[in-house]
């Protein structure tokens, strides 16, 4: 009987051996296998003017050329309660298949304000000349409602140009 027993005891310590294993090698088996190919980005790549802010400049850097945005205000701008300084603008392109994307270098608040016109200056590289289309936004405010979007304008395609972009902002 003593053996009996014995035989019973290493088959039980096996079976408490092969029940550990299981649950110990069961989570890295339902793991999923890693992917081969990596993802396809769902966003394509953002354009590759490298903007640097130039804020009264009257002539680009002899390298490349400048965008200049001007917004025209109403008369009646002051009585709406808006700060001209509170305003944010946003160079966006466009691709192939027709959708705009913000270019993240070419943001921020107007430069100035004089006689009821604002104005913001990017400089674009002699690389990124002649690119294109683009388009200008302009917010209430950073992440606030939109106010204006121009029309699609190109970087100029000359050293030393201006791409000047006009917009008006009305009160509602």
């Amino acid at each position: 009987m003593t053996g009996n027993y014995a035989s019973l005891n290493r088959v039980l310590v096996f079976a408490g051996l092969c029940v550990t294993l299981v649950i110990v090698l069961l989570p890295l088996a339902a793991q999923a296998a890693p992917a081969a190919i990596p993802p396809v980005p769902t966003r394509p790549p953002t354009p590759t003017p490298t903007p640097i802010a130039s804020a009264s400049a009257q002539a680009a850097p002899p390298d490349g050329s400048r965008i200049e945005l001007r917004v025209k205000f109403s008369d009646t701008w002051p009585e709406v309660g808006m700060q001209w300084q509170d305003l944010w603008t946003v160079v966006q392109w466009r691709d192939d298949r027709g959708y705009w994307h913000n270019v993240e270098g070419w943001q921020g608040t107007l430069d100035e304000v004089q006689d009821g016109v604002g104005e913001k200056v990017w400089w674009v590289a002699e690389a990124d000349l002649g690119k294109g289309p683009f388009r200008w936004l302009v917010y209430q405010e950073r992440d606030g409602r939109l106010l204006v979007a121009s029309d699609s304008f190109y970087l100029p395609s000359d050293v030393g140009r201006v791409a000047l972009v006009e917009v008006a902002v009305l009160p509602w």
